[in-house]
């Protein structure tokens, strides 16, 4: 399905707007204006500004692009060839980084458009059908962007009203109170949002609420200074799950053009080619430029590839993964207008010393817009913190169960099924966790979850794993173009945007993120 994007763009307008009028761009009766009130007084008023939220959510400086072009290559796992955000890929990201306050304003923007959404229904004075539903949805993708927003930048202004000119400018709430916030946005969409029926990962169900209380235990139980009674909240929410979704009979369809919605994904932002605006840069960012896996008309960049340490653990960890194919273009690749260009590991040095992602090619890419979908949100990942959880709470033996679903699922991808990734076993609990956040990385790498899987965890953790893995690893230091990560703990967090700091009249430069 692909009605998300099928909107009527003036209710995006108002709603990010805060203003109470508005124009159906999609007639020519430009005279023609809509309030707020003629808006949610209708059943189809309400759809059309929920279709507006999602469409928002979207945008090319959210998920879009911003999310991809800042904060992959900032995660630590991936390197940008982007000159101008050279900053964010060294790890040296500076408040003034050209992603910065794009990203920020788009994430504000869809959570105005939630909080618009929410207020409007609230008080319309009319009950309508799909009121709750459609309130649900709105507190679900607030609660989901400010839970983003919170892991990337700590304490933020917490927006619950529309914006209007009173309310502009806003202090940071402590990440204490923005969490509470979050919280109660999933218990609400837990209980509002409906358990099956037509909407399938189009529109998240209450399982998606579920999932995303399971993320927020388990962040608040294992960063540092954490909570570990977090642990059992989360598998009390993770648990509902279990049997809501299924895993796809192979792990290549679920990255397959057509393939969409499938039963393993819990929540999907549909993408689709009709309109020319510029929305995902997805398939312009992964494809590697000049070949022939976009049509030679849509130029792509290629820009966002895995770092070499990323590409040779998965393979050192399990030969013939099938995943491993599945996931990454390596060796080389088949250029326009014949041969072939050397990648890694053939290619050791320069800007092609790197592999490529795989997962999100689209042969029928224009070079603006595209049909395919994002996963936000798979039952692979819930079964990996199912695992995780588990061995925090009782240790791996009932944790097995989980993680070898996915085992399992990886080398049936074949026929005849692989031999690796084996089964697990034999391991005790710190083993299993240093593995199962491997595995996360394995499973569902470039899908989203990089910045938060690598800082989840806390500081030692990032500096182990990450910092020091990188900087000691032998290809980077003799490929001319790779960088040294810096061992600061500021980059558990993102800076404040500068203009963010200038602009609003509630911060200072004291509300500057440590180390920045």
């Amino acid at each position: 399905m692909k009605n998300i994007t099928i909107i009527k763009s003036f209710c995006v307008t108002i709603l990010l707007s805060g203003i109470l009028g508005c124009s159906d761009t999609l007639k020519e009766e430009v005279e023609t204006f809509y309030s707020a009130e003629q808006v949610f007084s209708t059943k189809e008023g309400i759809e059309t500004a929920v279709n507006g939220l999602y469409t928002t959510m979207s945008g090319y400086d959210y998920y879009g692009s911003g999310l991809i072009g800042l904060v992959y290559p900032i995660s630590g796992r991936f390197y940008s060839n982007q000159t101008a955000s050279a900053d964010a890929t060294s790890l040296n990201c500076t408040p003034e980084n050209i992603w910065l306050p794009k990203m920020w304003g788009q994430m504000y923007a869809t959570i105005n458009v939630a909080n618009n959404i929410i207020y409007n229904i609230e008080n319309n004075g009319v009950v309508l059908d799909n009121e709750d539903f459609a309130l649900a949805q709105a507190r679900f993708i607030r609660g989901l962007t400010y839970f983003e927003l919170v892991r990337l930048f700590g304490a933020v202004p917490l927006r619950t009203a529309p914006t209007t000119i009173a309310n502009l400018h806003l202090a940071k709430s402590p990440k204490s109170v923005v969490y509470e916030q979050i919280i109660s946005d999933f218990q609400f969409a837990k209980l509002k949002l409906p358990e099956a029926g037509k909407y399938l990962s189009d529109r998240p169900l209450k399982w998606a609420a579920y999932g995303y209380l399971a993320k927020v235990y388990m962040t608040l139980a294992g960063e540092d200074g954490g909570d570990p009674s977090k642990w059992q909240l989360a598998n009390n929410e993770a648990i509902q799950m279990v049997g809501k979704y299924s895993l796809t009979t192979t792990y290549g369809e679920l990255f397959t053009v057509g393939i969409e919605n499938t039963k393993e994904s819990i929540f999907e932002l549909q993408f689709s080619q009709i309109g020319a605006t510029r929305t995902s840069d997805v398939v312009r960012m992964f494809t590697p430029s000049n070949s022939t896996l976009a049509p030679p008309t849509s130029p792509t960049f290629g820009r966002i590839r895995p770092n070499k340490e990323v590409y040779d653990a998965h393979k050192n960890q399990y030969p013939g993964d099938p995943r491993i194919a599945a996931t990454f273009i390596f060796d080389s690749y088949p250029r326009y207008p014949s041969g072939n260009q050397n990648i890694y590991p053939k290619q050791l040095t320069g800007n092609q010393s790197f592999a490529c992602i795989r997962k999100f090619l689209d042969p029928g890419y224009n070079g603006t817009t595209t049909s395919r979908n994002t996963i936000v949100f798979r039952y692979a990942d819930v079964l990996l913190m199912l695992a995780e959880i588990e061995n925090e709470l009782r240790g791996p033996a009932g944790a097995y169960q989980y993680v070898n679903l996915v085992l399992t699922r990886a080398r049936n991808s074949v026929t005849p099924a692989a031999v690796q990734p084996a089964n697990w076993a034999g391991m005790d609990q710190a083993q299993f966790r240093t593995r199962i956040m491997k595995e996360r990385q394995y499973e569902l790498l470039s899908e989203g979850h990089d910045w938060f899987d690598t800082r989840r965890r806390g500081y030692a953790y990032f500096k182990s794993e990450i910092l020091d893995n990188h900087n000691n690893y032998a290809p980077n230091k003799t490929s001319g173009v790779d960088w040294i990560y810096p061992i600061s703990e500021k980059n558990m967090l993102l800076p404040i945007p500068a203009t963010e700091l200038a602009g609003n009249q509630k911060l200072t430069a004291a509300d500057q993120n440590p180390g920045y």
